[in-house]
C-alpha cells in the first residue's frame, strides 16, 4: 500500500516506518521536525521514503501529497505527547492533537483516503482494578489525554457524518531506542550517565504497562493489514510494572545501589496511578509475544 506516516521522524513513528518498509509498503513521510523529532531517527530509511517537512495542519499540502502519490492510508503518529508539558502549556497540544487531526480528516473526507489514528491508553484514565476494554468510557485526567480523547471523537464523528473510514489503536507505554530524553527511561539513563540521582515522582508506586517500541510497531502494522475497518484496538503485550521496579531493574544492569542513586520528588499534578488495557481484541487478529523485558531494556541502554 501507499501510506503517509505523520510523525515519521519521531520515536514510535520512525520504528513503524521501518516495519512498514520491511513488509513492502511504500511510505511517504511527513514531519514538522519539532523538538521531539530527529533526522537521526530517520537515518536508516530516509533514502527509502519520500519525506516532506510540513505541519499536519497544512491541509492543502497534505491533500496534494495524497492525490499525487495515490495514498490509501494516513497513519497518524504526529502529536504532542509529554504529560508534564501539557500541564505547563496546553495550547500546543490542542493545535497538534486536535486541530491537526481535524486537518487530516478533512483531507480524508475530500479524497477518500483512510486514516489509522494512533491514540493512547491514557484516554481511559486510571485503572483501579482490572483492565480497560475498547468499549469502556473515556476518563482523561490531564490535558494531554484530554486532547487525545477529543481527537478520537473527531475521527468517529467524521466516520458517522461523512463516511471517512478509519482504524484506531490505543497503545500502552512505549520505550526503546530513539525515545526522547524527556520520557521516564531516558531520564533514568541520562541521570546515571551524568552521575545524578534518578528523580522519581511520589513514592514510585505508579504502575505503567511497558511496551517495547519494536513490538508496538509490529502490532500497529498488523492492525493496518489485518484489523477490521472502523474498529479500535488496544495495543499492549501486558507487562505492568511499578515505576520503582523499572528503576531497580535498570540499576541492576549497571550494578548500582538504589539507595545511592534514587531521589523521590513531588508528585506530578493529577498523576494517574495505574494504566491497564486488555488486548484480547487485538489477539483475535494477530498473535504476538513480547520481547523479553530485560533484553529490550539492554537494547535501549545500548542504543541510547
Amino acid at each position: 500500500m501507499n501510506v503517509i506516516v505523520t510523525g515519521c521522524a519521531g520515536f514510535i513513528g520512525s520504528h513503524t516506518t521501518e516495519e512498514l518498509l520491511s513488509r513492502g509498503h511504500t511510505v511517504i513521510g511527513v514531519d514538522s521536525m519539532t523538538y521531539a523529532a530527529s533526522e537521526e531517527n530517520m537515518k536508516e530509511f530516509i533514502d527509502s521514503i519520500d519525506f516532506h517537512n510540513i505541519d499536519i495542519n497544512d491541509t492543502e499540502k497534505i491533500h496534494n501529497i495524497v492525490t499525487t502519490h495515490g495514498v490509501e492510508w494516513i497513519i497518524n503518529f504526529a502529536a504532542e505527547t509529554h504529560v508534564d508539558n501539557s500541564i505547563v502549556s496546553v495550547e500546543p497540544f490542542i493545535r497538534s492533537n486536535i486541530d491537526g487531526v481535524f486537518s487530516l480528516l478533512e483531507v480524508c473526507r475530500n479524497t477518500g483516503c483512510k486514516i489509522l489514528h494512533i491514540s493512547t491508553d491514557e484516554i481511559y484514565g486510571s485503572a483501579t482494578k482490572g483492565s480497560f476494554t475498547e468499549t469502556d468510557n473515556f476518563n482523561p485526567k490531564n490535558p494531554y489525554s484530554a486532547t487525545k480523547a477529543a481527537a478520537e471523537h473527531l475521527v468517529t464523528s467524521f466516520h458517522n457524518t461523512y463516511g471517512v473510514e478509519y482504524k484506531m489503536t490505543r497503545m500502552s507505554n512505549n520505550f526503546g531506542p530513539r525515545q526522547h530524553q524527556e520520557k521516564f527511561i531516558p531520564t533514568i539513563l541520562r541521570s546515571l550517565r551524568s552521575n545524578k540521582k534518578i528523580p522519581i515522582y511520589g513514592d514510585g508506586k505508579n504502575i505503567r504497562d511497558w511496551f517495547y517500541v519494536k513490538d508496538c510497531a509490529k502490532c500497529v502494522v498488523d492492525v493496518l493489514e489485518l484489523g477490521e475497518m472502523n474498529e479500535v484496538y488496544n495495543l499492549t503485550l501486558q507487562n505492568e510494572l511499578e515505576n520503582i521496579e523499572v528503576v531497580n531493574i535498570i540499576l541492576e544492569e549497571f550494578d548500582l545501589d538504589p539507595q545511592e542513586n534514587i531521589e523521590f520528588v513531588a508528585d506530578r499534578l493529577g498523576h494517574d496511578f495505574r494504566y491497564s488495557i486488555d488486548n484480547e481484541k487485538f489477539l483475535g487478529i494477530s498473535s504476538r509475544t513480547p520481547t523479553d523485558f530485560r533484553k529490550s531494556l539492554q537494547q535501549t541502554i545500548k542504543n541510547k
